[in-house]
C-alpha cells in the first residue's frame, strides 16, 4: 500500500471538491473519517487480492481466478453464469465506488450523497430523460438471452457488497460518508445510457438556429457546411454503394423559428414562418485502424485503437480476461458493465470511435395552454404524459420535478434556468442549449439492447457473425473496425440511425408536423461499412464516414479529418508492416493544422519588419516538423499563434466561443487562409481600417513573440510544450491528492496523439492476429479504485511516454504466472 496518499489525505478533506465540475463543501464527520478502528486507516491492505480466496453458494461450478503482473485478472469457469458472476464480484472488488457513483451521476441521484448543491444536476440528468432511456433499455435486455449473464453479473456486485462490513468500505465512501446500495440490472442500465450521452456528440440546433436567424443560410452553408473542401472520408471514396435513400416524408417547406425563448409556445400565438423549401437545403474523439494480412511482415492481419475520452482515477476502463467453454474474450470493459467492450478474442479483435451522428433533435412544441397537458400534432391535440421525478436531498426533503412527455421525448426545461444549461459540462464543448418548451428527440431513449450486441461481438467467430452482432447496437453511432485471423479486415458505421432528409435536424424543428418525425431506420446491409479494400488498410478518426454520394444524411457535423489524413499518411506506405510500427502511429505528434497554416502564415509576414526576437521565432519556425512533442518550443509558440490568429479572425463577427454562438469550425478557418485568402472575413468590423489576411497574421504573430520575449531571456525549458499543456487525471470525485496532474504529455486535439488538458487516449490497444495473438495495451491509471494502491496508477507513468505492456492472453490458467484462487460452490 502506499501510505504516504493516506497520510495526506486527511489534510486535504477540509478543503473536498466533489462533483462534475462544480464544488461542493460539504465537510464529513471528521471522527468517523479519522476513526483509527473505523476510518480511512482500517483500509490499509484491504485491496490485497488475497480477500478474494473464498467459495460461493451462488456457483455452480468451479471457477479459477488468476492474477497477473498488472493485476489484470484472467477468470475461468466452466459456465457463463458463473463465468459473469465472478466478473461482478471481481469488478466490484477493485471498482465498486467508482461503479456506484457513475451510476448516481447517470440516474441524477449525486444530492442523495452530496445535498441540495447537486439539484441543477441531478435535475437536467432527470429531465434528459437518463433513467426514461435506462428503463426501456432494460426492458428489452429483460427479453433477450442474454439477461440471465446480467443477473449473474449483478449478483456477483451484491456478493461483494454484501461481504462488506462498515470497516471496509472504499475510501471515497468514507470520506462522503455514505454506504454502498445493492447493485441493480438497471444500474448497468444506466450506466450504458450514460456512456450514450456522452459519446452523442454535438448538439448544435439552437446555436444553429441563431446562426441561421442573425447571419442567413448562406453564411451558415460557408462557414459551417456539412460537407467540407477538404476531408477524407473513413469508407474509401469509390466506395459503390448501390442503393438509394428510403422514401420518407417530406415537409413541404423547410420551419424557422425564433431560436431563443423566454416562455412556452401557445399555440394561439404562434405565427411561423418558412425559410426555403427542402429541395434547396443541402470533437471527444478515437482512432483506430486495422491493415489486411497482406500488408504485414508476418501475414496476420493488425489492428489499433485508442478512443479518447475524459480521463480521471480511478481509470474509465477496467482490464479483464474471461474464459468459459462458450467464450474466450479479453480487453477492457466499464467498471459495471459485464463482458467486454472493447478488445478481441479467439477470431477477431474490435475497436470503436465515436461516430458523430445527429442522433438527438429538438421540436418546437405548440401547446393549448400553460398547464401543458396537450400539444399539437399533426392537426389535432394530443396528450402529454406527465412523470413526477423525487430526487432524495441528503439532510433535506425530497425535491418533487414534474416531466412534460411529448411522442418526441421530455420537454426539458419549462422556463429558463430551471436547471444547468444543456451542453455546459454534459456536451462536448459545453454548448449552451437552453430554451424553454422544447422537447428532446434522442435515439438512446429507444427501446434498444446494445448489451446483446457486446455479448455477440465477444463471442463471434468470423465476420459473419461480427455483422449479425452490429444489429442490436443503436446508439451511438460508432465507427467499429475489424480484424480476424484470416488476415480479414473490415469498418462498419454502427448505430440503428433514422433515415433523413437532407438537412433534418439542423436547426430547430416543427414539432407539429409529422413530416419532421424520425421515420424509418436505415437498413442494416444499408449502413456505411467497408470489408478488405484494396488499398489494403481501413481506419477512422471521427470524421465524415462518407463522401457526397452515400445517399444517406447522418450528421450537419463531424470531426475534421487531420488526424484521419495523418493516419492514412502513415499506413499508406506500409507495404510489410510490423506490430510495432502500426502501435507507434497511435503516438504520432504531426500537427496536419500547423502544416497547412504554418507556411501561409509565415509567408504573410515576410513583407513586415520584424525585431531581433521576431526574427529568430520565424527562423525557428521554419525549421519547425510540426510535431507537438513535448521538448518541442516551435509547438508552444505555434500553438498560441494559432488560437490567437483564430480569436482575431472570428471575435467581432461572432463574439466569444461558445457563448451566443460557436465559432467557425478550425477546417473553415484553414480553407479561409489557404484559398479564399481574400475574404472578407479577416477585417476586424471593430476597426475604421480594412485588415487583411498578412494584418491579422503580423499582429497575432507579434502580440506572440511579445508573450514569450527573447526565448534565451524565458527559458528554453519553460518554453517545452509539455510545461505549456499539460494534462491532468482529477479524481472522478475531484477529491484533492488522489488524482495525478500536470504530466508532461505531448500531443494535442486533431493530432492523432490526441492529448488534452483533461482528456486523451484513454486505452490504446494493438494487437497482431493469429493463432497465437501479440496484444499490447496500456491506459493512464491502473486496475485498481484504491487510491492507496500500487495499482492505483501504477501505468501512468508509461501512458505518458509512450510506453505499453504486452498482455497475456493464456488458454488456461497453468499457461500464466500471477497469483491464483480457485473459487468451489460451497
Amino acid at each position: 500500500m502506499n501510505l504516504l496518499r493516506y497520510i495526506i489525505i486527511p489534510v486535504f478533506t477540509l478543503f473536498l471538491i466533489v462533483g462534475l465540475n462544480f464544488k461542493f463543501v460539504n465537510i464529513p464527520p471528521l471522527g468517523k473519517f479519522l476513526d483509527p478502528y473505523h476510518g480511512y486507516l482500517s483500509l490499509i491492505g484491504r485491496d490485497d487480492i488475497t480477500h478474494l480466496d473464498i467459495n460461493y453458494a451462488e456457483l455452480t461450478a468451479p471457477v479459477t481466478i488468476k492474477f497477473d503482473s498488472l493485476r489484470i485478472p484472467h477468470i475461468f469457469a466452466e459456465n457463463e453464469e458463473d463465468l459473469y458472476f465472478a466478473q461482478g464480484y471481481v469488478m466490484a472488488f477493485d471498482r465498486l465506488w467508482q461503479m456506484e457513483f457513475q451510476t448516481h451521476a447517470a440516474g441524477g441521484r449525486v444530492s442523495e450523497i452530496i445535498g441540495e448543491k447537486a439539484l441543477p444536476y441531478d435535475r437536467f440528468q432527470r429531465r434528459i430523460g437518463m433513467v426514461y432511456g435506462a428503463e426501456k433499455g432494460l426492458a428489452e435486455i429483460q427479453k433477450d438471452p442474454v439477461y440471465p449473464n446480467l443477473l449473474a453479473f449483478t449478483k456477483g456486485v451484491n456478493a461483494f457488497i454484501e461481504s462488506l462490513g462498515v470497516n471496509d468500505y472504499p475510501l471515497e465512501y468514507k470520506i462522503l460518508d455514505y454506504t454502498p446500495e445493492p447493485w441493480t440490472p438497471l444500474k448497468t442500465s444506466l450506466l450504458l445510457k450514460y456512456m450514450a450521452w456522452m459519446l452523442t456528440g454535438q448538439s448544435n440546433d439552437l446555436v444553429y438556429t441563431r446562426l441561421l436567424n442573425d447571419f442567413g443560410i448562406e453564411v451558415v452553408n460557408n462557414l459551417y457546411p456539412v460537407f467540407p473542401k477538404d476531408f477524407e472520408p473513413i469508407i474509401p471514396r469509390g466506395t459503390n454503394f448501390n442503393f438509394g435513400m428510403k422514401d420518407i416524408l417530406h415537409p413541404a417547406s423547410f420551419y424557422k423559428t425564433q431560436a431563443d425563448t423566454s416562455d412556452i409556445l401557445i399555440r394561439e400565438l404562434v405565427n411561423s414562418s418558412h425559410l426555403f423549401n427542402a429541395g434547396g437545403f443541402e470533437g471527444i474523439g478515437s482512432n483506430n485502424w486495422a491493415v489486411h494480412g497482406s500488408r504485414t511482415k508476418s501475414g496476420n492481419a493488425i489492428l489499433a485503437n485508442d478512443p479518447h475520452l475524459g480521463l480521471s482515477l480511478p481509470s474509465i476502463w477496467y482490464a479483464m480476461h474471461l474464459h468459459c467453454p462458450t467464450m474466450n474474450v479479453m480487453g477492457v470493459t466499464l467498471p459495471g458493465a459485464p463482458g467486454i467492450i472493447l478488445g478481441f478474442n479467439d477470431n477477431i479483435s474490435w475497436g470503436f470511435t465515436n461516430g458523430y451522428d445527429d442522433v438527438m433533435d429538438w421540436y418546437d412544441i405548440q401547446f393549448r395552454d400553460n398547464q401543458l397537458q396537450e400539444y399539437w400534432y399533426g392537426n389535432s391535440w394530443q396528450k402529454t404524459t406527465k412523470v413526477i421525478e423525487e430526487i432524495k436531498i441528503r439532510g433535506e426533503k425530497s425535491f418533487f420535478d414534474t416531466v412534460t412527455y411529448t411522442h418526441h421525448g421530455p420537454i426539458v426545461w419549462d422556463r429558463m434556468n430551471q436547471t444547468l444549461p444543456g451542453g455546459e459540462n454534459n456536451i462536448p464543448n459545453k454548448l449552451r442549449q437552453t430554451s424553454p418548451g422544447r422537447a428532446l428527440r434522442w435515439l438512446a431513449h429507444d427501446p434498444s439492447n446494445e448489451l446483446r450486441s457486446l455479448y455477440l461481438v465477444n463471442k463471434a467467430e468470423n465476420y459473419n457473425d461480427f455483422v449479425e452482432a452490429l444489429k442490436f447496437f443503436t446508439c451511438p453511432g460508432q465507427n467499429i473496425i475489424y480484424s480476424d485471423t484470416e488476415g480479414n479486415i473490415a469498418i462498419w458505421h454502427a448505430g440503428n440511425l433514422p433515415v433523413k432528409w437532407k438537412g433534418q435536424g439542423r436547426f430547430i424543428m416543427d414539432g407539429s408536423d409529422p413530416a419532421y418525425d424520425w421515420q424509418e431506420r436505415i437498413p442494416h446491409d444499408e449502413k456505411a461499412h467497408s470489408l478488405n479494400p484494396s488499398r489494403g488498410f481501413l481506419s477512422s478518426a471521427n470524421q465524415h464516414p462518407v463522401d457526397e454520394t452515400y445517399p444517406y444524411y447522418m450528421s450537419e457535423f463531424f470531426w475534421h479529418s487531420y488526424r484521419g489524413e495523418q493516419i492514412n499518411k502513415r499506413l499508406s506506405p506500409l507495404k510489410s508492416a510490423s506490430l510495432e510500427e502500426i502501435r507507434n502511429i497511435q503516438l504520432d505528434n504531426i500537427s496536419g493544422r500547423a502544416r497547412n497554416l504554418l507556411p501561409v502564415f509565415l509567408s504573410k509576414i515576410e513583407k513586415f519588419s520584424l525585431n531581433t526576437s521576431a526574427k529568430k521565432w520565424a527562423a525557428l519556425l521554419k525549421e519547425w516538423n510540426y510535431s507537438y512533442d513535448a521538448l518541442s518550443v516551435e509547438a508552444t509558440f505555434y500553438d498560441h499563434w494559432e488560437k490567437l490568429f483564430e480569436k482575431m479572425v472570428w471575435t467581432d463577427n461572432f463574439g466569444q466561443d461558445n457563448q451566443r454562438y460557436i465559432w467557425p469550425y478550425f477546417n473553415s478557418l484553414d480553407e479561409l487562409v489557404r484559398y479564399n485568402p481574400e475574404s472578407h472575413w479577416f477585417d476586424d468590423t471593430g476597426t475604421t481600417e480594412v485588415e487583411t489576411l498578412s494584418d491579422l497574421c503580423y499582429r497575432s504573430f507579434s502580440e506572440t513573440v511579445e508573450k514569450f520575449g527573447n526565448m534565451e531571456k524565458f527559458g528554453i525549458e519553460k518554453l517545452q510544450w509539455q510545461y505549456n499543456r499539460q494534462t491532468d487525471l482529477n479524481h472522478l470525485a475531484k477529491i484533492p491528492g488522489m488524482g495525478r496532474i500536470n504530466l508532461p504529455t505531448s500531443g494535442a486535439p486533431d493530432i492523432v496523439n490526441a492529448t488534452g488538458e483533461t482528456f486523451g487516449p484513454s486505452w490504446r490497444f494493438a494487437i497482431e492476429m493469429g493463432e497465437r495473438k501479440t496484444v499490447y495495451g496500456i491506459y493512464p491509471g491502473g486496475q485498481s479504485g484504491h487510491p492507496g494502491s500500487i495499482f492505483y496508477d501504477n501505468m501512468v507513468d508509461d501512458w505518458v511516454i509512450g510506453n505499453y505492456h504486452l498482455l497475456s492472453f493464456p488458454h488456461s490458467p497453468e499457461e500464466l504466472t500471477g497469483v491464483s484462487f480457485v473459487w468451489k460452490p460451497k
